[in-house]
């Protein structure tokens, strides 16, 4: 079970829209939001989260940076990373899991389908993050998440 989130997250309205989309779904879970690499770091050093949702185009330090010093430190080793980008971009994908990240999710366009998304996300077996990760590689490449609203183009 989910009992904690971060999102580290440089857009207020993306993290507004986040937090109140969590707060729908599982409203007894504890949020945190971070809007830089840095922040995301220094607070990583006091808390870690059940799940941590990471922007790719922050200020400071950048997604995959962050990524690549989380993955660095064996306290983190069994944390879920969840990239959370704008960017359907082949290669920012293949970077983000490359790095260390268990899934890429594009940011939805519509707030009712971030809540189904978030709704799914809650659900899965987070105490493997690996065997999550092991879902996303397909035809020698990852994917990005999708669910029945978004359809993955090869």
């Amino acid at each position: 079970m989910v009992g904690s989130v971060v999102l580290a997250e440089d857009s207020l309205e993306q993290c507004f829209f986040f937090e109140r989309a969590l707060k729908e779904v599982a409203p007894e879970t504890v949020f945190a939001v971070v809007n830089d690499g840095d922040k995301l770091i220094t607070l990583l050093e006091s808390y870690l989260p059940d799940l941590l949702f990471l922007d790719l185009s922050m200020p400071c330090k950048n997604g995959v940076e962050c990524i690549k010093e989380i993955r660095e430190q064996r306290a983190y080793d069994s944390m879920p990373i969840i990239v959370f980008s704008v960017s359907a971009d082949d290669h920012a994908i293949q970077a983000a899991f490359g790095y260390g990240a268990n899934m890429y999710m594009v940011k939805p366009g519509e707030y009712l389908l971030l809540k189904s998304i978030l709704e799914d996300i809650l659900s899965m077996d987070w105490s493997d993050p690996e065997s999550v990760t092991a879902k996303y590689f397909c035809k020698n490449k990852y994917v990005p998440y999708n669910n029945n609203y978004l359809k993955y183009r090869a």
